[in-house]
């Protein structure tokens, strides 16, 4: 016999345990089925956590180099190992598993380790090494995240040739990477590894990187990385990768299209992700899944099954762990019969070095809307406060409407900038002008202050 419950999530990563604790909340009894042993998904242990403890350290490295332009002088006690980069990461990943369990606990929201296929429309069967059940639920919100995908004619070995999981956990650090792909996850590694020094080579197909991206921010970013030894190659089909014996050393050949070819010690194939659902029987119960897998959802993530709910990495852009807790958290609103707050412009993080962020409209949205605006820009190289840290690299802009001054998007590139867009956030959210923002009073000297430059930049320009 089935056991019943109020509402059912299928993955422990973002955007599932933030569906699962909004529906305790609301005072329905959930559980969540997660196939790893502890929950977090790829997020944690895998994917945004790892990767960003190594962007930290190297940043903390980096600093450590910045030390000689005050005369400080300082030398490694030996040769600097990947392991050493990583020694933060096992500790970061305990603290959040063990942080996200106890919200879990006290929620008292059962997890159960296993995999899980949906029998109905209210119906999974959950396998676990011990044995199989039959959970009954009204509502189900499937949160099943996302993999690397690994084309096939690519020969992975997680040491030569690595995905954006295999390559955390490299034995050495390179003397060259190639990375094939030129989105978000392609272009944080190829900035991480080229600060350490690494001969980084980026390549994709496409005429540009992240198109989403306003395109001062972009053209700002490709500056920098070509900056810090990033060698971009635009619009180069490959061919094909070979693992080749070069001496005591193997090597990675990539045949392009064009006739060229790159060599390196290591390939990162970031070549987009996956959803997980190849396995939930989605075509069971009839859950509508687009060309590359993708579960269809309309403009409240409930899917072609009314009692079904899909959020996160398994609908698409912007598949960024916060975007997805706030999936989670509006789906299960809905699915309990509440109504969720409106929709609003989300924010994105791009963790490369500089770091970028932004949110709302950029220019070119703007044109193809019709909207006629306006622009403001702060330089950080012009900021007391960057100056002070040495971090001169970055830009701020404000994007709005000339009408009425409103603000419509906000553009970042430097330092902070992922912790910064949330000031701008805040005014296009309630609809505020950058009046507010010239208007306003900053501490001084700080980064913050470039909202009121920027603004006032803006105004200048009417």
């Amino acid at each position: 016999m089935a056991r019943k419950l109020d509402a059912l999530v299928i993955g422990a990563g973002p955007a599932g345990w933030a569906a699962a604790l909004q529906g305790a909340k609301l005072g329905l009894e959930v559980a969540v089925v997660e196939k790893r042993a502890l929950v977090g998904g790829a997020c944690i242990h895998t994917g945004t956590v790892p990767s960003k403890t190594l962007r930290e350290a190297i940043l903390d490295l980096l600093a450590v180099r910045r030390g000689g332009e005050l005369g400080v002088q300082s030398t490694l006690a030996r040769p600097l190992g990947i392991q050493d980069l990583m020694r933060r990461k096992d500790a970061v990943i305990e603290q959040q598993v063990r942080t996200l369990q106890s919200f879990l606990d006290r929620n008292q929201i059962r997890v159960i380790a296993g995999s899980a296929s949906l029998v109905s429309p209210q119906q999974v069967r959950v396998a676990t090494p011990e044995k199989e059940e039959i959970l009954e639920a009204e509502r189900i919100v499937i949160a099943t995240g996302s993999r690397p995908r690994r084309p096939r004619d690519i020969p992975f070995d997680d040491r030569v040739i690595c995905d954006s999981d295999s390559i955390l956990s490299l034995d050495a650090i390179p003397r060259s990477l190639a990375v094939m792909g030129g989105g978000v996850v392609g272009c944080e590694y190829a900035c991480m590894f080229a600060a350490l020094g690494v001969k980084v080579t980026l390549l994709d197909r496409r005429s540009a990187l992240m198109r989403f991206l306003d395109q001062a921010i972009l053209d700002s970013l490709c500056h920098h990385m070509r900056e810090i030894g990033v060698r971009i190659m635009l619009g180069e089909e490959v061919e094909s990768v070979q693992v080749r014996e070069a001496g005591r050393q193997r090597q990675v050949l990539v045949k392009l299209q064009s006739g060229r070819e790159v060599k390196a010690e290591r390939l990162l194939a970031a070549a987009g992700r996956e959803s997980n659902t190849d396995t939930l029987g989605l075509p069971r119960v009839g859950i509508e899944t687009d060309e590359t897998g993708l579960v269809k959802v309309d403009e409240h993530y409930r899917t072609s099954q009314p009692s079904i709910f899909a959020v996160g990495d398994v609908i698409g852009f912007p598949a960024l762990a916060g975007t997805s807790m706030h999936q989670g958290r509006l789906a299960m609103l809905r699915a309990a019969g509440q109504e969720p707050p409106p929709a609003r412009a989300l924010p994105v993080a791009i963790y490369t070095i500089p770091e970028i962020s932004m949110v709302g409209l950029t220019e070119e949205e703007c044109r193809q809307q019709g909207v006629v605006y306006e622009v403001g820009v702060a330089r950080y190289g012009e900021s007391a406060r960057s100056q002070i840290s040495g971090r001169l690299d970055g830009l701020l802009k404000l994007v709005f409407r000339r009408e009425d001054r409103v603000l419509l998007g906000v553009h970042l590139i430097g330092h902070a900038s992922s912790e910064l867009v949330h000031i701008g956030m805040a005014v296009v959210h309630t609809g505020g002008t950058i009046d507010q923002l010239a208007d306003s009073v900053f501490n001084y000297p700080t980064l913050s202050e470039a909202y009121r430059v920027a603004a006032l930049d803006g105004i200048n320009r009417l």
